[in-house]
């Protein structure tokens, strides 16, 4: 299993891996306790990618899980994951008992048409920046949005990413505000070939 980058964070990890495999191998990849679990024959090659990932990664973690919300947990450990995949590569991150988000998105024309509905009036800067910037705004708010975990986020009106001048590599930082909850979020990106990484600190 090719793994691309793996990285140490605070009490956490980071990793991402190039999927090179077939389904029926990236299956194979996945304890027996671990397909129990899946309808193999709807489960998507990314999602198989993800889970082997996650597996390599903390070799000696029970069956990953998804709880009411979506968001998925290790059935045996208290620690926070997320998940994420876009051509041909999956992510994976885990700390200890703090909350956490990973976004990749694969860079496209095709985000042009939605730039609407998640970019706000006060992060129009990032237009200037083109298809990097647009990517920018919707990366970091996916990795928000999961960090949060609960749905049921507007990504508008209840997310917003401060203003940041891009580079290959760097900090975003943003917030969510929705009712009483308030929370201000870091998070590293990194652009390489046609893609953006980003997860929370």
């Amino acid at each position: 299993m090719p793994i691309h980058s793996k990285k140490n964070i605070i009490d956490g990890v980071v990793a991402l891996w190039r999927i090179e495999e077939s389904k029926n191998e990236l299956i194979e990849l996945l304890p027996k306790s671990w397909r129990a679990n899946l309808n193999l024959e709807k489960v998507s090659e990314h999602n198989l990618a993800a889970r082997a990932l996650a597996k390599t990664v903390c070799p000696d973690f029970d069956i990953l899980e998804k709880d009411e919300y979506g968001k998925p947990y290790f059935d045996s450990e208290d620690h926070k994951i997320s998940i994420t995949h876009a051509g041909e590569y999956a992510g994976f991150m885990f700390t200890k008992k703090r909350d956490c988000g990973i976004d990749m998105e694969h860079i496209t024309d095709r985000i042009r048409r939605i730039a609407h509905k998640f970019i706000r009036e006060d992060e129009k800067h990032y237009l200037d920046q083109e298809l990097k910037g647009m990517y920018a705004v919707w990366c970091a708010k996916e990795a928000m949005y999961k960090h949060y975990g609960l749905k049921a986020l507007d990504f508008k009106e209840h997310m917003k990413l401060h203003s940041e001048r891009l580079s290959t590599n760097g900090i975003f930082r943003g917030s969510i505000h929705k009712n009483e909850y308030w929370e201000e979020i870091e998070m590293e990106y990194s652009f390489f070939d046609d893609y953006l990484l980003v997860h929370t600190t």
